[in-house]
């Protein structure tokens, strides 16, 4: 008895896959009240465009950028971390998740020190932007403790956990990185034409060191 009081629950097979769709039930539910402020900021730009469309700082659109390109970060290596440890490559798979999870700490600096930049800007933009960058901070910070939970799982060597885990957390992962980008041109925060010249621009300064 004191040993099965020690070992942790796994669910059973059924019960997993009932938490797997129970997760994507969650996420289609929380996808239309986050709608409710996406649709708010659009509104709000169509409504009164001299007062809520507001043009960026050069400084302060540098980090949108950066938040987009980590958020594409975020997802590129969960999936290759996802599609590893689905093939056994362990190592591989958990190198990938921690590549991601630095991915993910990166975007909760810059969006924090975007959501001040916000704020600087003006009534305005405070009001139009800084519930939805507010939101996809929550989402982004969900995503780091579910990634210290399934390297907490790996250090234990909980496989059966793990193997529950995992497809339930690469959910919300990529999710996480499909709003994001959705956010950021649904609310013209960039647009794609630019961003790519912005890269260009970037990767020609990196190519000058």
């Amino acid at each position: 008895m004191a040993v099965h009081a020690g070992e942790e629950h796994v669910p059973k097979k059924g019960i997993k896959d009932n938490g797997l769709l129970g997760v994507w039930l969650g996420l289609i539910s929380f996808t239309f009240t986050f709608a409710v402020f996406i649709v708010s900021n659009v509104y709000l730009r169509g409504w009164s465009p001299d007062v809520f469309n507001v043009t960026l700082p050069e400084n302060v659109q540098d980090l949108v950028n950066y938040n987009v390109l980590l958020l594409v970060a975020l997802g590129v290596l969960t999936m290759a971390g996802g599609i590893s440890y689905k093939k056994r490559r362990e190592g591989i798979a958990f190198s990938l998740l921690a590549l991601a999870m630095i991915a993910a700490v990166g975007y909760v600096v810059i969006d924090w020190s975007l959501i001040q930049s916000y704020r600087a800007l003006g009534p305005a933009a405070w009001t139009a932007y800084v519930i939805v960058q507010a939101i996809m901070e929550i989402l982004v910070l969900i995503c780091i403790v579910l990634y210290l939970r399934a390297f907490y799982f790996k250090m234990r060597k909980n496989e059966k956990s793990l193997n529950r885990f995992i497809p339930g957390a690469t959910a919300v992962w990529m999710y996480t990185m499909i709003m994001g980008l959705f956010v950021f041109i649904q609310c013209d925060l960039i647009e794609v034409g630019e961003f790519a010249e912005w890269c260009g621009i970037k990767l020609a300064q990196l190519g000058n060191l």
